[in-house]
């Protein structure tokens, strides 16, 4: 009778689990709509690579996304375009280079100001020396 007990208890705790999943499933497909499943490519452009190896490339889909991107092996420029769930049009611009991936859109979250008492302790630093007298020529 203990073993059936603690049967029915791991197949309980497995159901659950099963149920968990698939309430996350069904939410994900709520968010995701049928015309995001289904979207299809409108515009494909590809450019061959020139004498210089600067490849180009662009495509848009049916549900807004729009995608370009130009460059070489070792530096890469582009934007891509999409509205959000929340009906935002978010636009995205990158460079890929030795530095890194560098992204700027008006999406994404942005440093507080520099305080002012920073920006004079910097000048400050700037126009002095490690003795505190004035840098000379200093403009």
């Amino acid at each position: 009778m203990r073993y059936f007990i603690m049967a029915l208890l791991c197949l309980a705790l497995l159901w659950a689990e099963l149920d968990a999943r698939l309430v996350r499933i069904r939410r994900i497909r709520r968010l995701v709509g049928s015309s995001e499943r289904d979207a299809q490519i409108t515009d494909y452009r590809v450019s061959p690579l020139d004498e210089q190896g600067v490849f180009k490339y662009a495509f848009k889909t049916s549900n807004g996304i729009d995608v370009q991107a130009a460059g070489t092996a070792l530096e890469t420029i582009g934007i891509y375009s999409y509205t959000s769930p929340e009906g935002e049009d978010i636009e995205t611009r990158y460079i890929a280079d030795e530095l890194g991936f560098h992204v700027v859109g008006r999406h994404l979250p942005q440093p507080p100001p520099t305080p002012d008492y920073i920006l004079r302790s910097l000048e400050y630093i700037r126009t002095h020396t490690e003795d505190g007298k004035l840098k000379p020529n200093v403009f």
